[in-house]
């Protein structure tokens, strides 16, 4: 008798792939990498645009250069984050997220997303229009020349002042169609950009005018974010209601997303990491680039520089990743939402303290004013205008009240006699 004996052949181990793909715990590392760049690029960005060249004596002025400095000319008078601001900022801030959670709480929250959705689609094309042009700019390795001009002024006061090209009319458009399609569609990959161009236009304009309140500024909303997220439901419950585009997403297991379609959103899980972790500590790092430039140019004898060390940005930049890093493995290892600024402030305010301290520089660092010597003749004669303009008005006031006076006096003393 014959008897014929099948071997049942042992399975051979998944492969570090199929683990990838397959393990959600190994899936999440994608995830991870996902959230790092999109927080890490606004910041390089922003830091890099933030950093403006002194004004250069027309005389000395090369022919080349004429362009770009009348377009930096052209350019929006910016307001510095002040120290009062930085000790004001935490207050406003809690109550505002508490607002918004008494209102999710109590109302239906489809309405106010609605209005969200209006309000942030607005902003949200001038924000991608600048961060269109920042691309575009790079791409075309050259600065977009304005060709057109629109000033409105109400009684000699300028109320809007423009300066475009047919590039910048384009993009423009292009800002209106994502912004249209991410209201209609709600899609995680279009919320993302209009982060990044929050993100990205955000860090250039909200500057902190020193190193005192950037330090101050993080160590209070250090504590502020360690409140709202260990102690209350509060800043949980907004992040995960709020329907805008104020965080960056990334799907728990990018597979998952990318075997149901490209364009699916429905029943996917989501890691988040809100826009506040990014564009707070963005504009304290974007400060160090700005301070390494300051140095740079005060070496080169008050003239221009483009290329210059930066050893206050890299030790920050860095120490910023690090510190994300550190949050997302702590958030993984115990499954519990993290207050981020919990460790990136630290890490943005201690790696600049280093950094001054090898270097030498602490008492530079602290008496660094970011307001330039432009700026700051720009700023007294416009205060000094607006005192005058106001002493204007109530001496006008006065003798308007005193005329009024008179003539109510002279009508009296008519009737007596």
């Amino acid at each position: 008798m014959s008897e014929t004996v099948v071997e049942q052949t042992p399975e051979a181990p998944a492969s570090f792939f199929d683990k990838l793909t397959t393990d959600p715990k190994m899936a999440i590392l994608f995830t991870y990498v996902g959230l790092i760049i999109l927080a890490i690029t606004p910041i390089y960005v922003g830091s890099m645009k933030s950093i403006k060249q002194p004004k250069v004596p027309k005389s000395e002025k090369k022919t080349e250069d004429n362009e770009e400095e009348s377009e930096s000319e052209d350019e929006d008078e910016i307001e510095r984050f002040s120290l009062d601001d930085a000790k004001q900022f935490p207050f406003i801030g809690s109550a505002a997220l508490l607002s918004l959670f008494v209102v999710y709480k109590f109302f239906d929250k489809k309405y106010l997303n609605y209005l969200i959705t209006a309000y942030f689609s607005i902003i949200g094309v001038g924000s991608l229009t600048q961060m269109f042009s920042y691309l575009a700019e790079f791409i075309l390795g050259k600065k977009i020349k304005n060709e057109f001009k629109l000033r409105l002024t109400q009684k000699k006061e300028e109320i809007l002042k423009l300066s475009f090209s047919n590039i910048h009319v384009c993009l423009f458009i292009l800002a209106i169609v994502v912004t249209v399609a991410y209201s209609f569609t709600k899609n995680w990959i279009l919320s993302n950009i209009l982060g990044l161009a929050f993100s990205i236009t955000t860090i250039p304009l909200l500057k902190l005018d020193s190193f005192k309140t950037g330090i101050l500024l993080l160590s209070a909303l250090f504590f502020y974010d360690i409140f709202w997220v260990f102690f209350t439901p509060v800043m949980v419950t907004v992040a995960k209601n709020f329907d805008a585009p104020i965080k960056m997403l990334f799907p728990r297991n990018i597979f998952t997303w990318i075997k149901s379609g490209l364009l699916t959103t429905k029943g996917l899980e989501f890691s988040m990491l809100g826009l506040g972790d990014i564009a707070i500590p963005g504009v304290y790092v974007a400060l160090c680039a700005r301070f390494d430039h300051y140095l740079a140019v005060k070496k080169n004898g008050g003239k221009p520089i483009k290329k210059f060390p930066m050893p206050y940005f890299t030790s920050c930049y860095i120490s910023y990743i690090l510190g994300l890093i550190t949050t997302m493995g702590v958030m993984h290892v115990f499954n519990h939402a993290q207050p981020a600024l919990l460790y990136l402030s630290p890490a943005c305010i201690i790696s600049s303290l280093l950094c001054a301290l090898v270097r030498g520089e602490i008492k530079a660092l602290f008496e660094y004013n970011d307001e330039s010597e432009e700026e700051k003749k720009a700023r007294e004669e416009k205060e000094k205008k607006e005192k005058e303009e106001k002493e204007k008005k109530e001496q006008e006031k006065k003798d308007a009240k005193e005329k009024k006076e008179q003539t109510k006096k002279a009508a009296n003393d008519k009737k007596k006699n």
